[in-house]
This record gives C-alpha cells, sequence and structure tokens, in this order.
C-alpha cells in the first residue's frame, strides 16, 4: 500500500488489547524512576535487630490487615510499603536487603508465605493469630513512584510514616493503618501523567513515519520543601537525557516481567537495564523540562511539578 492508497482500517494499530506511547512512556519512566534512584542510594533498610530512642524497631514489625481475598491473620503489612525487590543494585559498596526469612514470635520461617514487595506485605499460606509477633528484614525505597494511570480510585495521603514512635502504627482496627498498602500513598512520591498534549512532525519524506512530542507531567508530593527541591532538581537535571525505552507489550506477551500478579519477584527477573537491553523499543529524548507550581492547602503537604517533553521517532 502506499501513502496515496485510503486507509480502510486504523494505522500502526494492531490489537485493541496492546500498550501503546502514553501507556509505554509512564511504564518505562516508573521503573527509570525506581532504578535510578536506587542508583544513587534511595533506599533505606530495616533490620529486626535494630534499636532506636522508643526500644525495638516498629518499622520491622508487621502488623495483620484485613484483606477480603484473604482470611484474617494471613495478611501483615510494614510501616512502608514499596519493598526493593532489586538486592543485587549497589551504591557504595551496601545493596539493599535481600528478605530471607520471616520471625514469627522469634523463630525464623523461610517458607509458607509470598511477598508482596509493592504492597509491602507478607502473605502467609495459613493464617496465625493476630497477637503474633510477625517480624522482617527489609529494604523499603526513600521515593515512591506511580502510575497516575493505574492508581485506584480511593487514596489515602499517609503522613509520617517514617516516624518509630508513631503509636498509630499499631492500631489496625481504626483509622490511616489500617487501611491496606493498595490505598496509602506514602511521601515523598512522584506521580507519572502522560498529559493529553502532544505535537506530531513528519520524520521523513515517503516513510509515514512521525516525529511526536509528547508531554508528561512528575507530580512530586513531599511532607518538608527540603525532599520537594531535592525531587524538583533532580528531575529538572535529566534535561537532554536520552533513554531507550523497552516495548511492554513484548515483555508482556513473553511473561517476563519481574514481579508477577501478587507482587513476588519471578525467578531469574530482569532489572530494568535488561528489560531495555532485550526488549528495545525506541529512544527518548528528554527536552523542555520546566517546573510548575502546584497549590496546596495543607500546612505539610509541599508539592510541585516537573513538565517536559518526551521526544520519540514513530516511524
Amino acid at each position: 500500500m502506499t501513502m496515496c492508497d485510503p486507509n480502510t482500517t486504523f494505522k500502526n494499530i494492531n490489537n485493541i488489547g496492546d500498550d501503546y506511547l502514553l501507556n509505554i512512556l509512564e511504564s518505562n519512566f516508573k521503573m527509570f524512576l525506581d532504578w535510578s534512584f536506587l542508583n544513587i542510594g534511595g533506599w533505606f533498610d530495616v533490620n529486626v535487630d535494630q534499636q532506636n530512642l522508643y526500644g525495638g524497631n516498629p518499622h520491622a514489625k508487621l502488623v495483620p490487615v484485613e484483606d477480603p481475598s484473604y482470611s484474617t491473620g494471613q495478611v501483615w503489612q510494614s510501616a512502608r510499603k514499596d519493598w526493593v525487590w532489586e538486592s543485587t543494585v549497589s551504591y557504595n559498596n551496601s545493596s539493599p536487603i535481600s528478605i530471607s526469612g520471616v520471625y514469627l514470635n522469634d523463630t525464623l520461617i523461610t517458607d509458607s508465605y509470598f511477598i508482596n514487595y509493592p504492597l509491602g506485605q507478607i502473605v502467609l499460606e495459613n493464617p496465625i493469630s493476630t497477637s503474633t509477633s510477625v517480624e522482617v528484614n527489609y529494604s523499603y525505597r526513600f521515593v515512591q513512584t506511580y502510575r497516575a494511570n493505574d492508581a485506584p480510585w480511593f487514596n489515602v495521603l499517609q503522613f509520617k510514616s517514617y516516624y518509630t514512635d508513631n503509636k498509630d502504627i499499631i492500631t489496625k482496627d481504626e483509622g490511616e493503618w489500617s487501611i491496606g498498602g493498595y490505598r496509602r500513598i506514602q511521601m515523598p512520591c512522584i506521580i507519572i501523567e502522560s498529559l493529553p498534549r502532544s505535537r506530531s512532525l513528519p520524520y521523513e519524506i515517503g516513510s509515514g513515519g512521525l516525529l511526536l512530542e509528547q508531554d508528561v507531567m512528575f507530580y512530586v508530593l513531599a511532607e518538608n520543601k527540603n525532599d520537594r527541591n531535592k525531587l524538583l532538581d533532580i528531575l529538572r537535571l535529566q534535561q537532554d537525557s536520552v533513554i531507550y525505552l523497552f516495548d511492554t507489550n513484548k515483555v508482556a506477551s513473553d511473561d517476563r516481567f519481574p514481579l508477577d500478579h501478587n507482587g513476588s519477584v519471578v525467578n531469574n527477573p530482569l532489572y530494568y537495564p535488561n528489560l531495555v537491553d532485550q526488549y528495545k523499543y525506541r529512544k527518548c529524548w528528554f527536552k523542555n523540562v520546566s517546573l510548575v507550581e502546584l497549590t496546596s492547602n495543607h500546612p505539610n503537604l509541599h508539592t510541585g511539578a516537573a513538565r517536559l517533553t518526551a521526544e520519540i521517532i514513530f516511524a
């Protein structure tokens, strides 16, 4: 078919179930940010034997959470969600903790459970008493990232999730800590949204290819100005960076996403650089990065946004 022949079906579209550019960008940018933050030391370790001013380490202690898919006493969650599964990453000769077991009343078990890394949960095969002491060594991300497209219809923006003296952490019958990790957004965080604003230019004569300029917004939410400013500066300094996108459709077709439907790590997981290398899609250039002020009516919520234009050759 030549360029002059009329189309009777969609151009460049093969399957209604596939991801296309907007969703591919959001997925790629999330994994790029997650991986990049780890490579500058963006995680915290939590150890059962750590002591603090208040005695013990509440972040190592898990609390039961009600999940309609499981029995009471099966699902246990930590104060901080978004556990690090990329345990082989290294920064300053240090790596995130690789979870090797769970302590039930100070007895280590190494099986009969699975780990939901994004939600920061241990899910046991069989329910146990909710008065059981459940503890685990883990690492969690300093910055949580979210795709706006995947955000559930209801979320709670959670403050003071770092405070180990927060007595609300062990309050599981009411309040924000009684809500599962899927509904809680902890700060600092970045929410990625592909905006319905773009520009398409012809790429070359006769090919039908396009040079796409797609605007993407990165919303930054933090509990203090220092974290907000730091994240905005990190995003701003990516001006003129070039990354390769990976093809999320091929990754899904080959079932090679590193986390399964339970949020657990699959066997031989592909890290972000592996996905880019094995499922290379198109090159993406970051340009026109600008910072945008956002208004917050909460005295402890500090917000801002970075808007950038992603330039991709779609041929």
